[in-house]
């Protein structure tokens, strides 16, 4: 039963506000809005009255309607720090980053004493891309709030987006000192503990924050990918079904009224699979598509256009993603097929699963032609940059360019643009050929792959490519890898044709450059090592 209020005279204004203020305060913003709009009724030029009135709005969930009162509150008053800031808000859950982070600096200017508004403009920043930028105002804030468990919290954010996995679990572990129940830093302690290969503790803090937040669908998927990288693929593959309802995540569901496919009979029914993520992921996992076929089902395979020519050969009709699909009675997103077919590290299907076009090994027979000449190997040096990730999986070419220089090999990049540049840009050309301009999809790539001896390369498609073809590869793994790569393993399930050389420490290429070089000797050894 709700507390009854004390009674307010009906025309004083500044009772009003007090009154509804504390009722803000108590988390009754239903009241407090009554509260404010009853105040600027009667004082319609009061900024305090439309301030609590918008924030009261942000509060209930309501944006459009505070984002008006705020307006008004900021045209009456533009010195209002928590106006500013809830116009930041509302601006921010709208990825209006930028116009968000304006108005949180002009909140630190009305107020610099304030740790909410410097706490707000480091979200900003991170929003922005800009996490180095968000430390300083983000330490402001714990400066000023020491005992405020969310400004620890959000500089934990930043550094974990900067990779300072140890300096997070610091801040978070503060954080939670303060305030135990706080779920989402909890899960963000899982997240700076599995950035340093501490997977035990990283799934002991998913699930302490799951304790508190069951459904918390961003908790329930990481948890799923440390359950993976530690080799325990049953949870995972359930758990990774949670990355559906993940806010922002790079695959959406599709929204199909069919059921979705688990893996149970499927005879003389049809099914429709489809890609999601990145390439990398599709070509991995189109290793099942026999399986599925005999199962007895009509097969229907949607893909995107760079990756069809590698469909050629498979037991399904193929479809260009974007075209309209034929009917069919159940679809499977592709990497949920290790779960329909309950995939463990010793149960993997073996590769190679793909072969090259015809068409294309034929052309690329004629532009490798075998010459009896020294080892040719392939160099793919940096991912797509729009993945989360790339800052630590990729290497860059200038660290390769050393081992250019190593006599008997031929090198060639298969680098997608727009990083097949470095090669100009470091005046390599005379040590690697750019085989980029060819490469116009996977067709041509696995061509070009089954001419040469060996593939270097960081965690990108290409490596994908060339497990699934079966062709050797040296794998550039960082300290805290993939899912897929899991931990402690030189060789992969996925792929038995490549060798995985991982770093020992975040961000230090040497180790793994150091068995790359090792090995490339081996191929092609000195002269004066061959005759010892």
């Amino acid at each position: 039963m709700e507390k009854p209020l004390p009674p307010v005279p009906a025309r004083d204004p500044a009772g009003l506000i007090a009154m509804a203020s504390r009722c803000a305060a108590a988390g009754d913003h239903r009241r407090a809005l009554s509260l404010f709009d009853h105040a600027t009724a009667l004082v319609p030029e009061d900024a305090a009255a439309w301030a609590g009135a918008g924030l009261a709005l942000q509060a209930l969930g309501r944006p459009g309607e505070a984002m008006a009162a705020l307006c008004r509150a900021r045209v009456l008053a533009p010195g209002l720090a928590p106006v500013r800031t809830g116009i930041g808000g509302v601006l921010l859950d709208r990825g209006l980053a930028a116009e968000a982070e304006a108005e949180f600096a002009a909140a630190t200017d009305a107020a610099p004493g304030w740790w909410v508004g410097w706490a707000n403009l480091g979200l900003a920043l991170q929003h922005r891309g800009q996490a180095e930028a968000a430390l300083a105002p983000l330490r402001r804030a714990t400066g000023l709030a020491p005992d405020q468990p969310e400004a620890w919290h959000s500089l934990a954010t930043a550094l974990l987006m900067l990779n300072q996995a140890e300096e997070a679990e610091a801040a978070l572990r503060h954080a939670l000192s303060l305030d135990p129940h706080h779920a989402l830093a909890h899960s963000n302690l899982g997240w700076a503990l599995r950035g340093q290969n501490r997977l035990d503790e990283a799934r002991a803090a998913y699930r302490a924050a799951l304790a508190i937040a069951p459904d918390h669908a961003e908790t329930r998927w990481n948890l799923a990918v440390t359950d993976l990288l530690s080799g325990d693929w049953a949870s995972g593959w359930d758990g990774a079904e949670w990355r559906w309802r993940v806010p922002g995540f790079p695959a959406r569901p599709r929204g199909f009224t069919q059921p979705l496919w688990g893996g149970e009979a499927i005879e003389g029914r049809t099914l429709l699979l489809h890609a999601e993520q990145g390439f990398g992921d599709s070509i991995m996992m189109l290793r099942y598509l026999p399986l599925v076929a005999a199962r007895g089902s009509h097969v229907l395979l949607e893909l995107p256009a760079p990756l069809l020519p590698l469909a050629a050969g498979l037991p399904v009709e193929v479809i260009a993603a974007g075209t309209p699909l034929p009917g069919f009675d159940l679809h499977c997103p592709l990497l949920s097929l290790p779960r329909a077919f309950a995939t463990l590290p010793e149960t993997v299907l073996p590769s190679p699963y793909l072969a090259p076009p015809v068409e294309a090994l034929a052309r690329w027979s004629g532009r490798l032609p075998s010459d009896g000449g020294p080892p040719r190997i392939g160099l793919v040096w940096a991912g797509r940059p729009t993945h989360k990730n790339d800052a630590n999986r990729s290497i860059g070419l200038a660290a390769l360019a050393p081992l250019l220089a190593m006599p008997g090999l031929r090198f060639y990049g298969l680098q997608a643009r727009p990083r097949a540049a470095d090669i100009a840009r470091l005046g390599l050309e005379p040590q690697i050929e750019d085989l980029s301009p060819q490469l116009t999809d996977f067709g041509e790539t696995a061509a070009a792959l089954a001419r040469l001896d060996l593939l270097v390369s960081v965690d990108t498609s290409v490596v994908h490519l060339a497990g699934a073809l079966g062709r050797p590869f040296r794998l550039l793994l960082p300290f805290a890898p993939d899912w897929r790569w899991m931990l402690g393993w030189e060789d992969t399930p996925w792929y038995p044709s490549g060798r995985l050389l991982r770093q020992a420490r975040p961000g230090d290429w040497s180790a793994p450059l150091s068995a790359l070089a090792a090995d490339l000797a081996q191929l092609a050894p000195f002269p004066a090592l061959a005759a010892e």
